[in-house]
């Protein structure tokens, strides 16, 4: 299946009004999001369509309803395509700046390395971002 399916899949199911469903009907929504997730970053991660990440991420930018560690992955692969163009870096920045203060260090950390034109590095560092956090260290 393609990203941009996936995706579409995605955002019908998390688009339905999830609090008319019953336990069970919650438990199965979950698991197939969950999978459908974990298909898609098996997806970009095996893609080399830079066309058809920014085409998702456009999506995404319109509805915000996919999983950060999805759209962490497609503006990581994308930057890993096309490592010296630093618009994708400056996107992914402001998508984790989106978080509040969440990935504001992260973010100030990328923008410093791609603004400098340190792209090896900010490719590097930027592959390294976690589409997750743990906060019950903080």
């Amino acid at each position: 299946m393609t990203i941009q399916k996936i995706v579409e899949q995605l955002h019908k199911l998390i688009d339905q009004d999830w609090s008319k469903f019953d336990q069970e009907e919650l438990k199965t929504m979950r698991a197939t999001v969950y999978s459908l997730s974990n298909q898609l970053i098996s997806e970009i991660d095996h893609t080399n369509d830079s066309d058809h990440l920014l085409e998702a991420i456009n999506y995404e930018l319109t509805q915000f309803f996919l999983p950060i560690p999805c759209v962490t992955k497609m503006y990581q692969r994308l930057i890993l395509l096309n490592p010296t163009n630093s618009s994708n870096y400056e996107w992914f920045a402001d998508y984790l700046l989106q978080y509040g203060p969440d990935w504001q260090e992260e973010a100030n950390a990328l923008t410093k390395l791609y603004t400098k034109e340190d792209f090896q590095n900010a490719c590097d560092f930027a592959q390294k971002i976690e589409g997750t956090k743990d906060f019950g260290n903080k």
